[in-house]
């Protein structure tokens, strides 16, 4: 998954997802994993293209994904997470 934008580099809101995601990984002090990170960048984008800024990105990941464990899908072929 990439945040890039069509030129290359990270936009105002790639910026605000990405730092919401980087803290959630800060608060829950877990070694970088890209499972992990694909299904919380997967949460922010649609948060973000909701209207949420990078605060309420990160305080809803944190929220609701208490460590990595509560990233992992219900099921291979769900796409809830617990």
């Amino acid at each position: 998954m990439s945040l890039e934008d069509d030129d290359g580099g990270l936009g105002a809101g790639s910026s605000a997802m990405l730092n919401a995601v980087v803290k959630w990984f800060r608060v829950y002090q877990v070694s970088f994993d890209h499972a992990v990170a694909d299904v919380l960048c997967t949460v922010a984008i649609a948060l973000h293209s909701n209207g949420f800024g990078e605060r309420q990105i990160a305080d809803f990941l944190i929220q609701n994904f208490n460590g990595p464990l509560a990233t992992k899908a219900t099921a291979p072929s769900s796409s809830a997470y617990h």
